[in-house]
């Protein structure tokens, strides 16, 4: 159902669709500003990645997040999302989608090279099915956002995963490289340790500023690894109140020297600007706190 095309295909037809999205229907962020805002939607992940007039989304929730997305991306005056990432197919994170993609222009849906099963996941494919630029991504792919590089990577070796177990989806997540201004900026979607202890065997410099926890901040041997070899200092981590962050995983950014943020009061929004990165939370009534 899904095609598999190579790298080099994939880099061309999203050159080609990025090229193609006209003027912002409101003023573009600055070429030198990068805007990411991680949603506050309890146990689920959608993230928006703002760049030198380009957008893109990284998931989009459960189902009934859907609506609140429109909200969100209407009022900043996004009509048009250059590129829709979904990391993998479980309904906190491919539930809205069908949403999205029944109001919003989309140049380029990029999707993990599997099959999913849940009635969350057909929704999407049969909403994607008007769109051209579907891709599954079975190789890494760069592409340009904006002024910004991102380097997406699907899991390295998907046969050392067992497909019929729970956590197979959480494995197979895309995960994502923004370069940035001399900034680094890593999407882990749910990866667990498995796929966590491949992307430290290869070969990838996996070195950033800022990471967007995978899994919900699940704590693991393997994120420990992770983030020693990132080097962050930042972390942000999806959470609700009947998910807290794990006080393991607390400890350890503690002890690495990492400031945490979560989206239990807000959406967390970081910006980077002429190499200076701010991080905020916003609060109900849009304001944002420190």
């Amino acid at each position: 159902m899904l095609k598999r095309i190579t790298a080099l295909l994939l880099s061309l037809a999203l050159f080609f669709s990025l090229c193609a999205c006209g003027e912002p229907e409101t003023a573009p962020r600055a070429e030198h500003e990068l805007v990411i805002t991680v949603f506050s939607l309890g146990k689920a992940d959608s993230i928006l990645v703002e760049c030198g007039g380009s957008s893109m989304l990284i998931d989009c929730g459960e189902k009934a997040h859907g609506a609140l997305l429109l909200r969100e991306l209407a009022a900043r005056g996004i009509k048009r999302l250059d590129v829709l990432q979904i990391t993998h197919f479980d309904r906190d994170h491919v539930g809205g989608a069908a949403a999205i993609l029944g109001e919003v222009e989309v140049g380029t849906i990029l999707c993990p090279a599997y099959e999913g099963r849940g009635k969350e996941y057909f929704s999407f494919l049969r909403a994607a099915a008007a769109f051209p630029g579907l891709t599954a991504v079975a190789e890494p792919l760069t592409m340009l956002l904006g002024t910004a590089e991102c380097t997406v990577y699907p899991a390295e070796d998907p046969s050392a995963f067992d497909a019929g177990a729970d956590g197979f989806d959480n494995e197979m997540s895309l995960v994502t490289m923004l370069d940035f201004g001399g900034g680094r900026f890593l999407f882990c979607g749910d990866a667990e340790k498995g796929r966590i202890r491949q992307m430290l065997a290869s070969d990838v410099d996996w070195s950033c500023d800022w990471i967007k926890l995978p899994h919900h901040g699940r704590y693991s041997k393997q994120l420990a690894r992770l983030l020693r070899k990132s080097g962050a200092r930042y972390a942000v981590m999806t959470v609700s109140d009947d998910a807290p962050a794990e006080e393991k995983t607390l400890s350890l950014l503690t002890d690495l020297g990492i400031e945490g943020f979560d989206t239990l009061s807000g959406a967390v929004v970081t910006t980077f600007d002429d190499g200076t990165l701010r991080i905020a939370t916003e609060t109900e009534n849009g304001e944002a706190r420190k």
